[in-house]
C-alpha cells in the first residue's frame, strides 16, 4: 500500500469527511450549538472499532460501567479541549467509567498514537481507522440521535447500554461530563474528587510529543504550577540561535516554574541538535532533535492558530500552566520581550471558567507580521513526515516581510531547487530482506531509505544511496515481522543536499520461516504435525499424488496439525506445510520443503 504523507493527504481526508459527512466542519472554527437528547433512554448500537494497540473496541457498554464515547478529529481544538480535561481528571481512573475517543479524521494508526501518548493518560482508550468505518459509525449515531456531527460528539452511554445523555460541537469539561453521568448514573462523591477547571482564556494545546537530544520523551503539555515556551527553529538560523543566547543569559531561564523548550523543525539530527545545544551554557533548556521529520508539522499547528503558514524564525509559542495558548510570536526576541509576554501568563485559573469560549492565542507581535503568499502560489502545507522547503538550512529567515507603517508589498520568495517525490513504491519480500523499488526521478542525485521504528515512533535512516538507482534491498530482517519503509529522493544544490518534499512511505512484512514438519501415516490417512513458526498467522497444507504431479491445497489452519482422510491405502504421497503472515491485506508466505509417506 503506498502512502504519500504530504499535503495531499489532507486534502484527500477533508474531502472524503466532507463527503460523509454533508459539508459539516470537524475542526471546530465554527461554533457549534450544545445539543442534549431530547429523548432519553435510546438503545446504543454495537459497533466494533480498533484501538491503537490493534484491540477490538466495542460501543456496546459493560455491565456496571457507564461509556463516555467521543468523535472528532485530532486537529478540533474544541474535542483536544474535552480530551485535555477529561485526562487530567480523577473520575477518568474510576472501574465504572470507561471513556473512549474514536477519530474520524482518517488519521495514521502512528498519528493517533501520538496524540494518545501526548495526553500520558493510560484510562483513555484511542480508535482510528485509515478507512471510512469510523465515519459510518459516526454518521449511524447522527441517524440515530437526529443530530448533527460537529466535533466533539459526545454520547453518554448507561450501563444498560442505554443513550442517556449527547452533545455535540462544543467543548465540555471533565467537571460538565460527570455532572451529566450523575444525572443517571449512581456516582460516590466521597471516593471521586473534582476535576480541575479550564481557563476560559486561550486555546488548549496540542498534546504532542518530541525527542530530547537523549532520546526521551518531551510531553509538550505543560506540567502542572509550570508555565511552557516552546521554541520553533533551524540549527543553522542565526536569528534562532540569537533569541536562545538571550534566554540562555537571561535572569529568568532557571524560574521553577518556568520550562523551555526548543524543537528543530529542519530535520536536525541527534548529533547536530546535540552540537548546537552545546553553544548554550544553561540546563535549563531542552533541546529536541528532529530526525522523524514531524517537527515542521506540530509547529504549522500552531501557526494555523493565527491564520498563517510561516514567518522568521523563532516561532515562540506562550503556554500558561493551564495548557492554554496564550500567545504566539515571529522572529528573534530579547530577554526582555520573551519575558513581558511571560509576565502576561494568566497565574490562576478563573473560578467562572467556561471553555465554550476559546479564545485564539494573540497574533505576531508587530515586526513579524505573518508571509503572505503571492496572487498565483498558495502556500504548500507540510505534513508530519515533511520539512518545510524555504527557509532552506543555510539561511536565517522565511521570505521577508515589511514591517507595519511601509507601504511595500511582501516580498515574494526566491524560488528555491526542489525534486519531485518519489513515486510507484513497491515491495518484494524474501525471508530476511525486503526489495524496495520505485520509478526512477531523472535528476536526482540518489535516494534516502528509512525504516520506521515502531517502539520510539520515529523515522530512522537507513541508507543513502549516492546513485540513481531505482531499487534497494533492506537486509538482515527478522523472518515473519512487518516494517514500515519509506524512500525520498535529493538532488545537490548550492553544495547543500535538497530532498523531496515527502516521504513516499509503505507498510510491508518479511515471509515467515519455513516450517519444520512430520508426516505419519494411517490407515488410509496421513496425519501432519508441525512446530509453531514465528510470526506466522496460519498455516497452508498441500499434498500431491504422484512425483511429478501438481500441488493441492488441502487446507489452512491456526493450528499446528492436519490430517487428510480418505486417502488410498499402500499408495505414496507427498506433503508440504507452508507458514503465512497476514499484513495489511496481504500475505506473505514462507519457504518448504516436502515430505513423502506410504499409506497404510
Amino acid at each position: 500500500m503506498e502512502e504519500k504523507i504530504s499535503f495531499s493527504k489532507r486534502v484527500v481526508r477533508t474531502v472524503t469527511i466532507l463527503t460523509w459527512l454533508f459539508l459539516i466542519p470537524l475542526f471546530g472554527n465554527i461554533p457549534g450549538a450544545n445539543v442534549l437528547a431530547a429523548q432519553a433512554a435510546i438503545d446504543n448500537p454495537t459497533y466494533t472499532l480498533t484501538s491503537t494497540d490493534d484491540s477490538a473496541v466495542s460501543t456496546k457498554a459493560r455491565p456496571n460501567e457507564t461509556t463516555v464515547l467521543i468523535f472528532g478529529s485530532i486537529e478540533c481544538s474544541k474535542t483536544n479541549a474535552t480530551l485535555d480535561s477529561i485526562s487530567s481528571c480523577n473520575w477518568v481512573k474510576r472501574s465504572d467509567i470507561r471513556v473512549i475517543f474514536v477519530d474520524v479524521g482518517l488519521y495514521t494508526k502512528e498519528e493517533i498514537q501520538e496524540f494518545k501518548d501526548g495526553y500520558q493518560c493510560p484510562d483513555l482508550t484511542f480508535c482510528y481507522a485509515e478507512d471510512q468505518t469510523n465515519l459510518k459509525v459516526v454518521y449511524q449515531y447522527k441517524q440515530l440521535l437526529g443530530s448533527d456531527t460537529k466535533s466533539p460528539m459526545i454520547i453518554l452511554i448507561d450501563k444498560d447500554n442505554k443513550i442517556q445523555n449527547f452533545s455535540t460541537g462544543t467543548a465540555k469539561t471533565a467537571n460538565e461530563i460527570l455532572a451529566s453521568i450523575k444525572e443517571f448514573a449512581n456516582i460516590d462523591e466521597a471516593e471521586d474528587s473534582q476535576p480541575p477547571s479550564d481557563l476560559n482564556t486561550g486555546t488548549t494545546n496540542f498534546p504532542y510529543v518530541l525527542k530530547d537530544i537523549e532520546n526521551k520523551n518531551v510531553y509538550v503539555k505543560t506540567n502542572p504550577n509550570e508555565a511552557t515556551i516552546l521554541l520553533f527553529g533551524d540549527t543553522a538560523c542565526g536569528k534562532t540561535k540569537a533569541t536562545l543566547q538571550a534566554i540562555d543569559q537571561s535572569d529568568w531561564v532557571s524560574r521553577s516554574d518556568l520550562r523551555i523548550i526548543f524543537a528543530d523543525v529542519m530535520g536536525a539530527s541527534v548529533s547536530d541538535t546535540t552540537k548546537f545545544a552545546n553553544n548554550f551554557s544553561s540546563k535549563d533548556i531542552i533541546f529536541c532533535h528532529d530526525e522523524s521529520a514531524l517537527n515542521w508539522s506540530h509547529a504549522l499547528s500552531y501557526l494555523n492558530l493565527i491564520h498563517t503558514t510561516g514567518g522568521e524564525f523563532p516561532y515562540i509559542i506562550f503556554i500558561d500552566k493551564n495548557n492554554k495558548i496564550q500567545s504566539i510570536t515571529l522572529g528573534p526576541k530579547t530577554a526582555e520581550e520573551i519575558l513581558t509576554e511571560i509576565n502576561k501568563l494568566p497565574a490562576n485559573p478563573s473560578p467562572d471558567s467556561t471553555p465554550d469560549t476559546d479564545t485564539k492565542p494573540t497574533t505576531p507581535t508587530p515586526d513579524t507580521k505573518p508571509t503572505t503568499p503571492t496572487p498565483d502560489t498558495e502556500p504548500t502545507t507540510p505534513t508530519p513526515d515533511t520539512k518545510p522547503t524555504t527557509p532552506t538550512p543555510d539561511t536565517d529567515t522565511k521570505p521577508t516581510v515589511p514591517t507595519p507603517g511601509t507601504d511595500t508589498k511582501p516580498t515574494t520568495p526566491t524560488p528555491t531547487a526542489s525534486i519531485s517525490n518519489v513515486s510507484r513504491l513497491k515491495s518484494s519480500s524474501a525471508t530476511k530482506s525486503v526489495k524496495l523499488s520505485w520509478k526512477k526521478i531523472p535528476q536526482a542525485k540518489g535516494y534516502i531509505i528509512y525504516q520506521y521504528n515502531s517502539s520510539k515512533k520515529t523515522w530512522v535512516k537507513k541508507k543513502t544511496l549516492t546513485k540513481n538507482t531505482a531499487s534497494y534491498t533492506v537486509k538482515n530482517l527478522t523472518p515473519g515481522t512487518s516494517y514500515r519503509f519509506a524512500v525520498k529522493a535529493y538532488i545537490q544544490s548550492n553544495g547543500k543536499q535538497v530532498r523531496s518534499k515527502s516521504y513516499t512511505a509503505l507498510y510491508t512484512a518479511t515471509k515467515p520461516g519455513a516450517v519444520s514438519f512430520q508426516v505419519t501415516a494411517g490407515k488410509k490417512k496421513a496425519t501432519i504435525k508441525w512446530k509453531k513458526v514465528k510470526g506466522a498467522t496460519n498455516y497452508t497444507v498441500y499434498y500431491k499424488t504422484s512425483a511429478k504431479g501438481a500441488w493441492k491445497k488441502l487446507k489452512t489452519v491456526k493450528g499446528t496439525s492436519y490430517t487428510k482422510t480418505k486417502l488410498t491405502s499402500r499408495k505414496t504421497y507427498t506433503f508440504t506445510v507452508k507458514a503465512n503472515k497476514a499484513y495489511k491485506g496481504k500475505t506473505y508466505t514462507g519457504s518448504s520443503s516436502s515430505k513423502k509417506v506410504k499409506i497404510k
